[in-house]
């Protein structure tokens, strides 16, 4: 994982998505303490492909070890704003399995979700999107009014 935090292209990126692939299949709560914080730092790497490999290995460090989820929720959040949609449909599958757990956690992501809902045009990401809202609604029954335009449109318009 260290060799792909220098790497920007080419054979490194693939042999960086190898090496996370790895890491999520024997990934142990010593390990995902260990190799959280290279994990973290692939988030900024320049390649989409190595920051999407990245979040989602971190899904399973974080089954593994849930404290890395309290030390890292910050840098998760900040994917939801990645330039590339493929990094933003990998954040919100990640959050959203995440928020299947306690959906009570993940409330203050309603509004970024929210402008999910609205702005994006990927369907399987939106269908994510209105899982995780929907599982928030109990905890925010306020949340229901306002998703009944954005929905109803969808509805309409698919």
């Amino acid at each position: 994982l260290r060799g792909a935090t220098v790497g920007g292209s080419g054979e490194s990126m693939y042999s960086a998505g190898v090496a996370i692939n790895c890491l999520s299949n024997i990934v142990t709560e010593d390990l995902g303490r260990e190799l959280l914080p290279e994990l973290l730092h692939l988030l900024k790497h320049p390649q989409p492909y190595v920051r999407k490999k990245a979040l989602l290995c971190l899904y399973k460090v974080f089954l593994k070890y849930p404290q890395g989820l309290r030390l890292s929720f910050d840098q998760i959040k900040l994917c939801l704003d990645d330039s590339n949609p493929s990094v933003v449909s990998c954040a919100v599958n990640v959050i959203t399995e995440l928020s299947d757990v306690n959906p009570k956690n993940y409330l203050p992501l309603a509004p970024a979700f929210f402008k999910l809902l609205t702005s994006s045009a990927n369907n399987w990401m939106l269908i994510k999107v209105v899982k995780l809202l929907g599982s928030l609604v109990p905890e925010e029954p306020r949340l229901a009014r306002k998703l009944l335009d954005p929905l109803s449109n969808m509805v309409k318009s698919t």
